[in-house]
């Protein structure tokens, strides 16, 4: 005789009563199926009225309540099947797509015409960089050419197209500069803005003119108030594992960005705990996992605690058509046979006051030096100077006994080591300087990480076992190198990552490096890394690689040339 709103039987079904209290003061007995049936439906779905209502992402809690196709189950049917539509890369971008990069661009598109978030969770080298840059890119093309079909006249031309609305990056700070590079190398047709640093303004007219800001998780921490007010099309966070812990500040922060979609970039979304992924999924998709109670009961203690395997494979179903993930050996035929990166790393505040601080100094000496004695006779005057400066961009504790600051280049370096171990990689460590080396040794071992060191000191007895030791299982996945000890004459082909901790004087010195693990035996795709730090003599000494050869090749050769002046080599410290 009466009507009962489900939203009326909400409380029942979360406290597990049974017991319902009818308008006329009967009692109903709920049918005991109806808990197991309506439970999530129950905890995820806030009251409106007589209704209740659900987000879309949250389809696949009530999808066994639901009768007939919609919409939300052919994406997570396509999704899941992975068979959505492969776009046309974007006209504007100067690098050939790989074909899994293809593929993660489309996949992007794929989400954002279905209006979802979504988590890029590729390897480490793979280009999730490039891969976001091709999606912004294909949409700001999509946007012209809309424009151009439904506001140009005959008149106009293209400069009065508006940029499509405006994205925000967000990432590490030590990650901004390679931003930067790739967009000016890959697509320099987007417009950007670096929204960092103590002279920052955020003037909403002025943003609006970008197609892409790029800001740290320490600026959204301090400025999410103004950045809050301004409508993003998309922000990404690069690195989201920083917003991993749902009491943070920066979780806090992030969460009230206002944009149309939410993607996030990670190569270790669980560093932790389940909690982890939670967070970050809830940034793109809110409400996904449902709310963090919700999530602890349902998923994180059944699953992480209790081992149960019906909830892993509930958890698996929701979360799979939100995350792209692929791994550098599931791709590696469309991988080249080496990948060379390059990594920029800014110095740390107190690295920069220490480097500035003798940079001075060497400059001024140099200076003297030369002017006294000419360039001929002060070669190793100028050549001792710049090692010093060369160890300094590493890290002062190398040269300054009372250093007590950090380094830009080992923080990155380091987290860098614990990504290649996280998906079960092997790794050689190159560096010309075997104190700079000594540094990531005692790091490993209070990291309790396995290792093998070879440096000019090493016998050949002790080399040969080394070598047979890194080659055959994974006890020791890390060989840290001198360049002088093995930058020739090893076989290393148990590698398939390479780190060049400093820039060589010689670039072939380099190449002889990789070639220990990039050589005749190799059966895996090998990825190279170069560290630069950023604002350094490091960044000058690539310079030259690139336009002044002959400066170049006079240091290799150990001489100075007549039409090399001192302002030459003052360069390198300016």
């Amino acid at each position: 005789d009466f009507r009962i709103p489900f939203s009326a039987l909400r409380k029942n079904i979360l406290e597990n009563n049974r017991e319902l209290v009818l308008p006329d003061g009967s009692i109903a007995i709920l049918p005991e199926e109806w808990f197991a049936r309506f439970r999530d439906l129950a905890m995820i779905s806030k009251p409106e009225g007589e209704n209740v209502r659900v987000k879309k992402s949250q389809y696949s809690f009530i999808s066994n309540i639901l009768e007939g196709n919609n919409r939300v189950e052919d994406f997570i049917e396509t999704a899941g099947k992975g068979d959505f539509q492969i776009e046309d890369a974007p006209k504007g971008l100067k690098k050939e797509l790989r074909p899994y990069q293809l593929r993660g661009m489309s996949w992007f598109m794929f989400l954002y015409k279905n209006n979802f978030g979504g988590c890029l969770s590729d390897d480490m080298g793979l280009g999730k960089t490039i891969q976001v840059l091709a999606f912004l890119l294909k949409m700001r093309e999509i946007s012209k050419e809309f424009r151009q079909k439904t506001q140009l006249d005959l008149f106009s031309n293209e400069t009065t197209i508006p940029h499509a609305k405006t994205s925000l990056i967000i990432m590490p700070l030590s990650l901004v500069h390679n931003w930067e590079n790739e967009i000016r190398t890959t697509a320099p047709e987007l417009k950007f803005l670096n929204y960092t640093g103590l002279g920052r303004r955020f003037n909403q007219k002025q943003v609006e003119k970008y197609d892409l800001v790029l800001t740290t998780y320490g600026t959204v921490r301090n400025d999410y108030e103004k950045l809050s007010k301004f409508p993003f099309r998309f922000v990404f966070l690069d690195e989201s594992q920083y917003i991993k812990n749902p009491e943070s500040k920066i979780f806090a922060a992030v969460s009230k960005l206002n944009a149309e979609q939410r993607f996030v970039l990670t190569g270790t979304p669980v560093e932790n705990s389940l909690i982890d992924l939670w967070s970050q999924l809830q940034f793109v998709n809110p409400g996904l996992l449902g709310d963090l109670k919700f999530f602890r009961d349902r998923f994180y203690q059944p699953i992480e605690k209790r081992g149960s395997k019906s909830s892993e494979k509930k958890f698996r179903q929701i979360i799979n058509p939100f995350i792209l993930r692929r791994t550098k050996n599931e791709v590696a035929k469309e991988l080249p046979e080496l990948t060379e990166k390059i990594h920029f790393c800014p110095m740390t505040p107190e690295q920069l006051e220490i480097y500035e601080k003798r940079k001075s100094e060497v400059r001024n000496y140099i200076i003297e030096s030369t002017k006294k004695y000419g360039t001929d006779k002060a070669y190793m005057i100028i050549l001792s100077g710049l090692m010093r400066m060369r160890l300094l961009a590493n890290h002062p504790g190398i040269t300054e006994k009372d250093y007590p600051g950090g380094s830009g280049k080992f923080d990155q370096v380091t987290e860098s080591i614990r990504k290649v171990l996280s998906g079960g990689h092997k790794l050689l460590i190159f560096s010309q300087f075997v104190k700079h080396l000594v540094l990531y040794a005692s790091w490993l071992e209070e990291e309790g990480i396995p290792f093998l060191m070879l440096t000019g000191q090493t016998n050949t007895i002790q080399r040969q076992n080394m070598i047979r030791q890194f080659q055959k299982g994974y006890d020791y996945p890390i060989f840290l190198i001198s360049l002088k000890a093995g930058g020739v004459g090893l076989n290393l082909t148990a590698a398939d990552f390479v780190f060049l901790l400093d820039p060589w004087w010689n670039p072939a010195v380099e190449q002889q490096a990789i070639n220990r693990t990039h050589r005749i035996g190799q059966n895996k795709k090998v990825i190279s890394y170069k560290f630069i730090t950023e604002g350094s003599i490091e960044e000058k000494i690539m310079a030259l690689q690139e336009k002044k050869m002959d400066l170049f090749n006079n240091f290799i050769n150990r001489k100075i040339s007549s039409n090399i002046s001192s302002e030459d080599l003052v360069g390198l410290l300016e």
